[in-house]
């Protein structure tokens, strides 16, 4: 492999981070930049039977075959060739972040440090959305002209849409970043940090709201529950958790647009049962993304892009097949971080994984009532923790952790004493210790 400047690499991680903020459009390119630099500066075997690796591999081997067996297309490109090539940089980024970046824990929480406070730009971009005020509309009138002009929303909605252009989107941003909040109270020392951290999380919740999302809250919740969970205090997260339910029960008037609740339930259950038929007449290979809403519109009369539910999304567009392959995913990473906080040595690592795997269960979380994870942005972030813990695994669980070479040399040190003591003792016993013994004894017989 050829040597790269630390600088370097740190900044092109960065950069990898800040397209997640900026805008939808910038992380395939980031990626791409990493996919092509692993090309030409990696020099090493390509390992293809490690997590999370063999996951990628197999949803790249997995679309080409259902391609083959059901070829589509969007516009002039072939279908299949969008999510081989999504899953083919993720593959190239799981490589680059193990055999290239090499980041330590601490390294990896200044990392997510420094994402969390760059998140405030979504936050800040969503709430002046919402704002009609002259001053701000004239100083940033280009740059909310561009998040206006690329919505995606299917419908009309005075919804704030954030950087992502589309408001489900910018909250699962949004939930992601929150919970970086209560990582951040737990990990940073001086109190004024503490409640400028405390600070940042009200401000993200009060994002969260302007984008009217209601899976959010579901998903910042489950996410803070994991997240309290991993920290080993049973109880208080016992005791949050049925707070929590008991509020949302008191107090159902905070669940945004509450009036559109049921009209909007009444078009997810279309939305899901149509999804479902999609699965059943191609179970095992699905149809991959795009080709679902194809063949969404020709069912239900109406076109939406995916299933509004991850676990559905995934089983109608990859079939039982890649349905396995997510859960079997999700499954090792929520055991290797468990392992990774079990292993670690100090409050801060172990908050680290915890935190890492609150993110992937939040958006799973938020996912049951949409499927944040086929955008670029919160996909890229999604895979970035699962990536985030695996590698962190190996390097606490599989191989010599750093901080373990001190007492790595006191245990040597104590074994070479060992030997010597042990040597000292059988010399003893088969020598000298035993005519003593035989004396006193008066087990002791001359020779003839």
């Amino acid at each position: 492999m050829k040597v790269m400047n630390r600088t370097t690499i740190n900044g092109l991680m960065m950069g990898l981070f800040l397209s997640i903020v900026l805008s939808t459009y910038l992380p395939p390119v980031m990626l791409a930049v990493v996919g092509i630099l692993m090309v030409f500066v990696y020099r090493d075997r390509w390992t293809a039977n490690e997590w999370p690796e063999k996951t990628f591999l197999g949803f790249i081997i997995l679309s080409c075959i259902s391609w083959v067996y059901n070829p589509s297309w969007f516009y002039w490109v072939p279908i299949g060739i969008i999510p081989i090539v999504m899953f083919g940089l993720y593959y190239s980024l799981s490589l680059w972040v193990r055999h290239v970046v090499k980041w330590s824990w601490p390294e990896v929480q200044r990392a997510y440090l420094f994402f969390w406070l760059a998140g405030l730009y979504v936050a800040l971009i969503v709430i002046i959305q919402q704002i009609d005020w002259h001053v701000i509309n004239n100083s940033l009138g280009p740059l909310m002209d561009f998040y206006r002009e690329h919505r995606w929303e299917s419908e009309h909605s005075v919804r704030s849409v954030g950087t992502s252009g589309n408001s489900n989107l910018a909250a699962a941003l949004l939930i992601c970043f929150a919970l970086m909040s209560i990582y951040a109270m737990s990990v940073l020392k001086k109190p004024w940090q503490k409640v400028g951290a405390f600070a940042v999380f009200i401000l993200y919740c009060a994002a969260i709201w302007c984008t009217g999302s209601r899976g959010a809250w579901v998903g910042l919740v489950i996410g803070m529950i994991v997240q309290l969970w991993m920290t080993g205090h049973r109880k208080r997260t016992v005791s949050i958790t049925l707070a929590i339910l008991l509020f949302v029960y008191l107090c159902p008037q905070f669940i945004p647009r509450k009036e559109s609740l049921y009209a909007t339930i009444e078009v997810r259950l279309k939305v899901w049962s149509t999804a479902f038929e999609i699965f059943k007449e191609n179970w095992l290979f699905g149809v991959l993304p795009l080709h679902f809403g194809q063949l969404f519109a020709k069912m239900a009369g109406f076109y939406v892009w995916h299933a509004h539910n991850i676990f559905l999304g995934i089983a109608s567009e990859y079939g039982i097949i890649g349905l396995g392959l997510f859960l079997i995913l999700i499954f090792m990473t929520i055991r290797r971080a468990r392992r990774w906080r079990k292993q670690a040595n100090q409050k801060e690592e172990k908050r680290l994984a915890g935190m890492l795997l609150s993110l992937i269960i939040a958006l799973l979380g938020h996912g049951m009532y949409d499927y944040p994870i086929i955008a670029p942005q919160v996909g890229l972030m999604f895979m970035l923790s699962v990536i985030m813990i695996h590698t962190q695994y190996e390097r606490r669980c599989l191989c010599k952790p750093v901080w373990d070479e001190g007492s790595k040399a006191q245990v040597s040190e104590w074994a070479m004493l060992k030997k010597v003591i042990t040597a000292a003792v059988v010399w003893l016993k088969s020598g000298p210790l035993r005519v003593l013994i035989n004396l006193a004894t008066g087990g002791y017989r001359k020779r003839a």
